[in-house]
């Protein structure tokens, strides 16, 4: 008995790695895994493990830094690099959330359309005001709950799938070995499942999540563990599953994804016609439960560097009104040219690129002596730091100038 009320308390004590996971299992990974595995089979298996691998890394970085520090990444690195660098990352963790935000709010009225058959934007506006008032209202803690059981319901549905496929195990076998498929749409697709786990907003947001629980230095290894069962865990169960079940499915059919449906056709072997609504409901629910944390985060992002009050601020004006001024700025998504399923892998891979200044700062920052103490880092995960911040570079440079059509 003792034994279990402690392992019930250590799991009622997580929650923050969470939230992030449940952040990177959504719509936009969802959609980078199934266009990759349906254009390119078992190809792209090595970029999707490495975003498992450097995706845990990141957060592992993250948190520990906000665990160290006792605040979030802005303020942080206003303290320790000054006002300038402080600048720059806000501006560029605020641009990038925002256009993750625009992008999703266009994804969650684009299955909107398609399920309810009213076919307008302006449900953005409807969504917003949804956003906000449970963004005002609620705060953090009402996110955690429905964030694990959403990737628990996701993982189970593509777990199911599963077993009804046909895997080619010497194509995975062959899908381990990196290698570089030519053109702009492979270099976005990598990009894109990079993005989806290594990305400025949920880097940026973990350093928050962990104070807003009151993490200390002493819960290091919880967040260890929190951060192990949710990214390591939950999210690349569901990267591999998506994956696995588009390559397996799709591809040999040659089916192009395009649209949401294109994708929902992953699915039938297990669901059959019933596969396009569960698969058009279990997306909204992504979209919805991905929007509303990553507004968060650029809320606090602004919070932050105003130096305004981060938690339990439901209470504040000036959280209210950042929150309504974000709101009101995202309910605009709808109005994105384009199809919203390919919209997010571009958001993602877009949001790659913005992502190596946050890791740098935070690695940085984590081998200074005098800042991290004895919980500066060992060499194995600066190994595994200076990696993920090594391929993310490449990654979102090969897209760069793969879009501005410098190599073919």
């Amino acid at each position: 008995m003792p034994n279990e009320s402690k392992l019930f308390k250590t799991i009622g004590r997580m929650g923050p790695a969470w939230i992030i996971a449940a952040d990177a299992c959504g719509p936009a990974t969802l959609a980078s895994l199934s266009i990759a595995g349906a254009t390119y089979g078992y190809k792209l298996l090595w970029v999707v493990l490495l975003s498992v691998l450097f995706g845990a890394t990141a957060q592992h970085l993250a948190v520990k830094i906000g665990v160290i520090e006792g605040r979030g990444i802005i303020a942080t690195t206003e303290r320790r690099l000054g006002p300038v660098w402080s600048w720059v990352l806000t501006l560029d963790a605020v641009l990038t959330t925002w256009l993750a935000a625009l992008v999703l709010m266009n994804a969650l009225c684009g299955v909107t359309s398609l399920v309810t058959g009213i076919n307008t934007p302006y449900w953005g506006f409807f969504f917003a005001a949804v956003i906000a008032f449970i963004l005002i209202q609620g705060g953090y803690r009402r996110f955690e709950m429905l964030c694990k059981g959403l990737i628990v319901i996701i993982l189970g549905s593509f777990l199911g799938t599963l077993a009804f496929v046909d895997l080619s195990w010497p194509e995975i076998g062959a899908g381990l070995v990196p290698n570089l498929p030519g053109g702009l749409d492979s270099a976005m697709m990598m990009a894109a499942i990079m993005g989806g786990a290594v990305h400025i907003t949920i880097i940026g947001m973990h350093t928050y999540n962990c104070n807003a629980k009151k993490w200390t230095r002493g819960d290091l290894k919880l967040a260890k563990l929190d951060n192990a069962l949710s990214m390591g865990g939950a999210f690349g169960l569901y990267s591999i599953l998506i994956f696995f079940v588009a390559a397996a499915v799709l591809f040999p059919n040659q089916i192009k994804v395009v649209t949401a449906t294109d994708a929902a056709l992953s699915l039938k072997p297990l669901l059959g016609s019933g596969a396009m609504a569960i698969f058009l409901l279990g997306l909204w629910g992504a979209a919805f439960s991905t929007l509303s944390p990553t507004v968060l985060a650029g809320t606090y992002f602004i919070l932050d560097k105003m130096k305004w009050p981060l938690y339990d601020n439901n209470r504040d004006k000036r959280f209210i009104w950042t929150v309504i001024v974000s709101c009101t700025l995202v309910a605009f998504g709808p109005f994105l040219k384009g199809g919203f399923f390919l919209l997010l892998p571009l958001m993602l891979a877009l949001g790659l690129c913005g992502t190596p200044l946050i890791l740098a700062i935070i690695l940085y920052l984590l081998n200074r002596k005098e800042i991290a103490g004895e919980d500066i880092n060992s060499w194995p995960l600066n190994f595994l730091a200076g990696m993920t911040l090594l391929v993310t570079i490449l990654l979102a440079l090969r897209f760069i100038v793969a879009k501005l059509g410098l190599v073919t």
